[in-house]
């Protein structure tokens, strides 16, 4: 499966006055993820499957996710994405969205580089900043072989692609 590991956008700082899962995007954050996206809209074609966390800053990421690909499905939100999220979180999305060829994760932060981190054989965390996207090829769930990393996008650029 092509998987496509997505942090949201730089969101409104936290605040008394702001529930945690309220928090939503800044103007540059929004900004930052289409530039992002539209530099994966060059590479990739539209995933098969869009899943986000249900904390704002994640939906209007996935959302503008979604419009600059022209992704015509629905966006699907999953309490598995809300902080807490694991790689078994994700082989049972990958699962209950009958194992897509190709699937966008996004979430957030410690999570997604300790998952990223996982399927890539490594130990610890990988840092994940703000609106990136990692693409990786992932096998099945279970067959003990890891991930193998594609390339990321940040900042509108594409780094470290592979063969």
């Amino acid at each position: 499966m092509k998987l496509y590991l997505i942090r949201h956008g730089e969101a409104v700082e936290r605040s008394e006055e702001i529930r945690e899962e309220d928090r939503w995007l800044t103007a540059a954050g929004r900004d930052g993820v289409r530039a992002n996206v539209r530099r994966l809209a060059k590479k990739v074609a539209v995933p098969d499957v869009i899943v986000t966390s249900p904390l704002v800053r994640a939906v209007q990421t996935a959302d503008i996710l979604a419009e600059v690909l022209g992704f015509e499905g629905e966006v699907r939100v999953s309490q598995e994405l809300a902080p807490g999220f694991s790689v078994e979180a994700l082989f049972r999305l990958a699962s209950a969205c009958e194992s897509p060829r190709s699937l966008a994760v996004v979430g957030h932060e410690p999570d997604l580089g300790r998952v990223l981190a996982r399927l890539l054989g490594l130990e610890g965390a990988l840092p994940f900043k703000k609106g990136a996207i990692v693409a990786l090829k992932v096998a099945p769930a279970g067959s003990g072989t890891p991930a193998r990393f594609r390339w990321l996008i940040h900042g509108g650029k594409k780094f470290s692609e592979l063969p």
